[in-house]
């Protein structure tokens, strides 16, 4: 039986973080009143999607011979599918998992898709994101060629199950500057705050953040546990371990980890 259900009851963005969130593979197909698409996951990121009007993308990247440009198509072609997807009112979902590689959308051969390995829907989300922010107005589409994650040991080691993907605004107060950006990987031991501006590890600050699910505002002292600097614009960020919570805030965070395990345990994609 296949994990489906109605737009209006589960917003789509909370569907694709839960398969995410689950590492599924398989097909994720919406229907609203005036358009439809689908998305094809690996392991809990994209590997690609499809909506009518970025129907031509879809078609460049799949006949795009140059490893390179193709990457940058496949990632200007989901972004434009999912965003055609994100703003359908109302209508149906239905996920169907399968291990399978899908071989051939809408006639087109995306066997390389999967050989270039899928797109993290985190980074995504977050593009996304900042492209539907009416306060923003431009966004970057580059490729995530040359990051490398940090790597930690001993007491430095993450300890904490991470939820994502997550794309929370949020504001860094420092001594001598604010940063906003995105929270993204919360977990209650810490989180990582996405920024092209990098302040030194070691640096103690405070940060801001409003929680999704109408649970409020957070308020923490944290301190920069170590930085990103390579990679894709939505990659770059600092690491932050959460110091010290202000009233009602930790609580607040526990709340919404445990609703966001909650529905990905809820969700029986074995039936």
């Amino acid at each position: 039986m296949p994990y489906s259900g109605r737009l209006e009851v589960s917003p789509l963005l909370e569907i694709i973080q839960i398969v995410a969130y689950s590492q599924q593979s398989g097909l994720l197909s919406v229907k609203g009143p005036a358009t439809k698409g689908l998305v094809i996951f690996q392991n809990g990121n994209v590997v690609c999607a499809y909506t009518p009007e970025a129907l031509p993308l879809l078609v460049k990247a799949a006949k795009e011979a140059d490893p390179e440009s193709r990457l940058v198509y496949r990632r200007i072609q989901v972004l434009a599918a999912l965003k055609e997807l994100f703003e359908i009112p109302e209508g149906e979902y239905r996920f169907v998992k399968r291990e399978k590689p899908v071989n051939a959308l809408q006639g087109l051969d995306i066997k390389t898709f999967y050989k270039a390995g899928a797109l993290d829907t985190g980074d995504l989300l977050l593009v996304l994101e900042k492209a539907m922010d009416p306060f923003n107005e431009e966004v970057v589409v580059t490729t995530a060629e040359g990051d490398k994650k940090p790597k930690r040991t001993g007491k430095e080691a993450r300890v904490e199950t991470r939820y994502g993907p997550f794309t929370i605004p949020a504001e860094l107060f420092l001594p001598h500057a604010t940063l906003s950006g995105y929270l993204t990987n919360l977990s209650r031991g810490g989180t990582f705050f996405h920024t092209d501006e990098l302040p030194e590890e070691g640096t103690v600050g405070r940060v801001r953040f409003e929680l999704p699910w109408e649970l409020g505002q957070c308020r923490a002292k944290v301190k920069v546990a170590w930085q990103r600097s390579k990679g894709a614009e939505p990659k770059k960020g600092v690491g932050l371990s959460f110091l010290e919570f202000s009233p009602d805030s930790k609580r607040r965070v526990a709340l919404c980890l445990e609703r966001f395990a909650e529905l990905a345990a809820d969700v029986d994609f074995e039936a």
